[in-house]
């Protein structure tokens, strides 16, 4: 090729100046935005033109990245995604103005990942955005009322009866149980009879395609993907969704929502014929679409006062959810509730073989409260010091140890001026381990939650299942579910440690997952 006539430039070298100028303006491209926090005067750690801040959370986990941050730069502080600035803020005053008062100008979560999902999923609670979201839950929230909580009570029951005879047989071999799978296999069982009606084995069947396709959605090579793609080379997200038209499973996670997705559609027909019959969580929403079911004059009497706070204001004019929605929201119900669950039941367990006189006390509150009687929706409220040791594992270990809103308008918060579309980040668990709001933070100790305690302490710095309007809806039934282990459980047996139970745990760097944990139960005299 020749230039302007006069120099005949090589091939090689006409190749070496495209990828030059291509490198320069994906460079120009990464860093953009990298002076957004300088302009605002917001203090935090340099980007790399690149990475941003990501190499900090590849090479010392989310948990500890967040944690040194916070106590380096304060309550207030930014950092790049790459490319994208994400303002975190942890101040309990500030929260209290992200998640509640000025709630309608960060309604919505962040959308990167929306081009990864099918239509059908980016119909999940999580996803949806403004008035959709309102009306979406508005509509399943009633499912998690007293009364569906305690129909749903026999079916994690019966789960519970599963796993307390592979308790026994692992006590009668004298056999280290892995918490992991253990607990996983329960909340596997709990979820598929809860939501879906289904009983699932998944204790004594390691191979269970519920077990396999739940899995799915931690396998690393999958989030690798995932990462890559949305923080490095978002402009390649539409690959994604070609793939998919074309039937091309690029991650393991699309197969496996693809396998939920059938699987609640049939479950979904099977209601339908026979409405009235199911007492999951989709038989529930059935009898909602056919106006069986008392669930919209159940929803403000407990489920919102619990909750904290609801959102109104939709201007959705239909009132049931389409197919689409309910395939999604049981999706959901499925992929936010497995490990979440199991990994706070395998902490607490780990916590009681450490600590045996947190155990020994326990244990008398079970027996006084219950006298041998099968845990159930309205006993187990009389737990409190379960519920505050319950607690105290969530503090150590939320199951979410970052929550996220992205600004829907420009809009001020404190002397923040906070621009559209900005990702807000709270850093959950930095936040539950400063010494300022938990003295000795490291320490498990459920005294922290007496009503004493906690009328002292700001509520913005506990916030496991979030806060305001969209915190966890399903966050009723995850604390039923753990009770109700927890008490079958203890009623036989007591964990202990074995030569195969690290001191301390160790966690994975992607957040608070056990890596390898083991305990022995023994049987109570």
């Amino acid at each position: 090729m020749e230039v302007l006539g006069l120099v005949d430039i090589p091939t090689w070298l006409q190749w070496v100046l495209l990828l030059v100028g291509l490198l320069v303006t994906y460079v120009i491209y990464m860093s953009w935005n990298h002076g957004t926090f300088r302009k605002m005067g917001i203090d935090g750690p340099k980007p790399n033109p690149i990475f941003g801040n990501m190499r900090m959370f590849i090479n010392d986990g989310l948990n500890k990245t967040e944690l040194d941050m916070y106590r380096k730069y304060g309550k207030v502080f930014g950092m790049y995604e790459t490319y994208i600035p994400v303002l975190y803020i942890a101040d309990p005053a500030l929260l209290k103005d992200v998640m509640v008062k000025e709630f309608r100008s960060f309604v919505n979560r962040r959308d990167s990942f929306k081009n990864f999902f099918d239509s059908e999923m980016n119909l999940m609670l999580t996803q949806i955005e403004d008035d959709h979201w309102r009306f979406v839950r508005n509509t399943v929230t009633p499912t998690f009322s007293g009364k569906k909580l305690r129909q749903m009570t026999p079916l994690i029951n019966n789960s519970a009866d599963k796993f307390m005879e592979h308790i026994e047989q692992k006590v009668k071999e004298g056999e280290d149980i892995d918490m992991k799978k253990f607990i996983g296999g329960f909340t596997m069982d709990v979820i598929a009879s809860t939501a879906f009606g289904l009983d699932v084995n998944s204790q004594n069947n390691p191979d269970d395609p519920f077990l396999k396709h739940a899995n799915a959605f931690n396998d690393s090579n999958s989030i690798a993907v995932l990462v890559t793609v949305v923080f490095f080379l978002p402009f390649l997200a539409w690959i994604f969704k070609v793939c998919s038209f074309l039937g091309i499973k690029i991650t393991k996670m699309r197969e496996s929502l693809e396998f939920f997705t059938r699987v609640t559609d049939r479950a979904l027909k099977e209601r339908r014929q026979t409405p009235g019959k199911y007492f999951d969580f989709l038989g529930i929403l059935v009898n909602a679409e056919k106006g069986d079911d008392t669930s919209a004059k159940e929803k403000e009497d407990d489920v919102v006062k619990e909750n904290g706070a609801s959102e109104t204001g939709s201007t959705w004019t239909r009132k049931t959810l389409t197919a689409g929605e309910n395939t999604a929201q049981a999706t959901l119900f499925f992929v936010a509730g497995y490990d979440t669950t199991a990994n706070t039941l395998s902490f607490l367990m780990y916590h009681l073989a450490i600590y045996p006189e947190i155990c020994d006390n326990l244990l008398r509150e079970i027996d006084d409260q219950l006298n041998g009687q099968e845990p159930n929706y309205d006993n187990v409220a009389k737990l409190s010091y379960l519920e505050m040791c319950i607690h105290e594992t969530m503090r150590l270990f939320p199951a979410a140890a970052r929550l996220d809103r992205m600004a829907g308008n420009d809009v001020t918060i404190g002397n923040i001026r906070i621009p559209k579309g900005m990702i807000v980040n709270i850093p959950v668990g930095a936040i539950q381990m400063d010494p300022e709001y938990w003295p000795e933070p490291e320490k498990f100790d459920p005294e922290r939650f007496t009503p004493e305690a906690k009328a002292n302490r700001d509520p913005f710095v506990f916030m496991p299942f979030g806060a305001g309007p969209r915190n966890c809806v399903g966050m009723r039934l995850a604390l039923l579910e753990m009770k109700i282990a927890v008490v079958r459980i203890l009623q036989k047996y007591q964990p202990v440690k074995s030569p195969k139970t690290e001191v301390p745990i160790k966690i994975s760097k992607m957040g608070n997952l056990p890596l390898d944990l083991y305990l022995k139960f023994e049987k109570r005299t």
